[in-house]
């Protein structure tokens, strides 16, 4: 194969920012606004002074958040917002986060979620000072259950679902309210009947405990709220132990306070379960965190529901929930997303207590400036057409040495093969030219790029069909010719050199949806009637240069690249193709160590995505 210069390992992302893409930091997503002026760790009130005291002396006056995903599907690109507030306020405050699985609904949780959400903080950059769950504090939560139904404060409800609607003032909360027949039930007869309900005499929706709250206070989230309810499903880590499950409601706050967490932050659709997030850790008398708000994030022309995701999947509309279309982190991961894009855009955006639907070309212009320092240039070529150089012997050779990237020589370079035939991309041949038109055609110059001498083409060979089969042209290597007004890719055609590299799927990714909000009215037949047939394309026999395996080769030969290859976690391999966008491996990729090292790239299969587009440029079509 052609010698190539080795090139040194690409630069790290931090490094990267250095050298001229400055993205916001995550001490300037604290540094204005409400969240800058929040209490001091032990200055939140409590029903008894020892409560403060005690909390004081377990933190040490040390700030403790916590991200409490439930294992149900796939962190979006709204929870890393979240994930940046969460473990950002506590790192800028010198404090420790806690990631804790929210595993209080066992019929819906699943162990690859429980995994994903982990490696996915991870990605982002984070790491948890401690990975709990829900279930570690089921006992407990069932004690303070029993304390509360012993002080009058909840009673076990035999109501069903539209019965306790009712008792909520109907379908728009808007009728009488009005209290369930067992609210005044005997405090021993319901402490007798959650006895039965964890025993399991009862079946699912004939029993509930709920809370005696406040109906005549004007938060639902006041009326009575359900704390267990009977499921007899299976649980990922408990197994069959119980029956009965907490809610979110009670179980929310008291993790919380036994996880001593000094500042509970959330987005606003919890903003009325503050006041009976407060309420219950009052009624049991436990150390109370502080509960703040802030703004949902989302962006447009996508879906974040995990239902309406799951019923994408399920029509068969994307392969999976980790589908490059779709906006869950691990299918911007899969992309080829870098973590530092996610990080930037949403730290760019700040913390505000409005919610925020986010133009998605915003977060598209992250992920190119981020790809602009960290990806290495390729001449690839969607559609090859082959050229012959019919002036030049059969078996001519030179080479030409290509830097990765024009304005860091921290990338190195590498050399590439130049011989009589090579390949251009059909885009930049016409049959016909025309005025504005600087790319090859008939009796037309053009440059290649890192090539010394132009081309300049005297005709055209055709298959059976009529179509172009070859270009033939000249090598303007012994006449003098004016510059050529443009220059345009090519990869030789020199297997004996290892060239080209053949990527055997090129999935070119598009909108998924044809509106900015597939979800709103105006859209006739819903959501999935708005899917745009267009949003994947799959070329086959697109080709690059040999720094495309050089790059492989390079990468599978460190450490992290021979960990992330076994884990098929390839997606860090990402590129700009010259003119076309950015790209970075998938995993169907099939790349066996063996068969990189010893330079079978016959081996291997190269399957590639299209992170994002290059900016806008109207002349590119010139």
């Amino acid at each position: 194969k052609a010698a190539k210069k080795a090139a040194p390992k690409a630069a790290s992302a931090k490094s990267a920012e250095s050298r001229g893409w400055e993205p916001a930091t995550l001490e300037s997503m604290f540094a204005e606004g409400e969240i800058s002026r929040l209490h001091k760790v032990g200055e939140n009130p409590q029903i008894k002074p020892e409560l403060t005291a005690e909390h004081l002396r377990a933190t040490g006056g040390q700030v403790i958040t916590r991200f409490p995903p439930e294992p149900n599907g796939f962190l979006h690109i709204g929870h890393a917002k979240a994930i940046n507030v969460n473990f950002g306020y506590a790192k800028t405050h010198g404090g420790v986060c806690n990631l804790r699985y929210d595993d209080t609904n066992p019929e819906a949780e699943e162990q690859v979620y429980v995994d994903s959400i982990l490696e996915i903080i991870r990605w982002l950059g984070f790491e948890p000072h401690q990975v709990l769950y829900s279930s570690d504090y089921f006992q407990q939560l069932y004690d303070l259950a029993v304390q509360l139904t012993e002080r009058g404060l909840a009673y076990v409800c035999h109501c069903t679902g539209e019965q306790i609607n009712e008792q909520r003032g109907g379908k728009d909360k808007g009728g009488a309210r009005f209290a369930c027949e067992h609210r005044d039930r005997p405090i021993a007869e319901s402490l007798a009947e959650f006895q039965k309900m964890k025993d399991g005499r009862y079946g699912a929706n004939e029993a509930t405990l709920r809370m005696k709250q406040d109906l005549e206070d004007g938060n639902p989230q006041m009326w009575d709220l359900i704390a267990y309810r009977v499921k007899f499903a299976h649980h990922h880590r408990t197994g069959d132990a119980w029956c009965i499950y907490p809610t979110y409601d009670f179980t929310h706050c008291l993790c919380d306070s036994f996880e001593n967490i000094t500042h509970s932050l959330c987005t606003r659709e919890f903003f009325q379960s503050r006041q009976s997030y407060y309420w219950l850790c009052d009624a049991v008398e436990v150390y109370k965190p502080v509960q703040w708000e802030y703004g949902r994030l989302n962006v447009t022309n996508t879906m974040l529901s995990k239902r309406k995701l799951l019923a994408l999947r399920n029509a068969g509309v994307v392969r999976d929930l980790d589908d490059p279309r779709l906006y869950t982190l691990p299918a911007l991961r899969r992309r080829g997303v870098p973590p530092q894009a996610i990080n930037a855009f949403v730290r760019e955006l700040g913390i505000t207590p409005a919610d925020a639907v986010i133009e998605v070309g915003r977060l598209e212009n992250h992920i190119r400036d981020a790809l602009n320092v960290c990806a290495p240039r390729i001449m690839a070529l969607v559609r090859p057409v082959r050229v012959v150089l019919e002036n030049l012997p059969e078996n001519y050779f030179e080479e030409h040495e290509l830097v990765y990237h024009p304005s860091d020589t921290a990338f190195g370079s590498r050399r590439v093969p130049f011989t009589r035939t090579l390949f251009i991309d059909s885009s930049d041949f016409r049959e016909s030219d025309s005025p504005g038109y600087f790319r090859l055609a008939p009796n037309k110059t053009v440059g290649l790029n890192g090539v010394p001498y132009p081309i300049t083409c005297t005709g055209v060979r055709r298959a059976a069909d009529g179509s172009v089969s070859e270009v033939l042209c000249r090598y303007e290597n012994e006449a003098s010719v004016p510059k050529p007004k443009a220059y345009i890719q090519w990869v030789a055609d020199s297997p004996q050199h290892g060239s080209p590299v053949r990527i055997d799927e090129l999935r070119v990714y598009n909108p998924l949806f044809k509106h900015a909000n597939p979800d709103e009215k105006s859209v006739t037949g819903g959501f999935m009637n708005d899917v745009s047939e267009t949003s994947l394309e799959i070329i086959h026999g697109a080709v690059a240069d040999i720094g495309l395996w050089d790059s492989i080769k390079r990468y599978a030969a460190t450490d992290a690249g021979k960990k992330e290859l076994n884990e098929q976690n390839v997606e860090t391999l990402r590129f700009q193709f010259m003119r076309i966008g950015y790209f970075a491996l998938d995993k169907d990729s099939s790349m066996p160590l063996s068969a990189i090292e010893s330079d079978q790239i016959a081996s291997t299969k190269l399957v590639m995505n299209r992170i994002v587009t290059l900016k806008e440029d109207a002349k590119k079509d010139a």
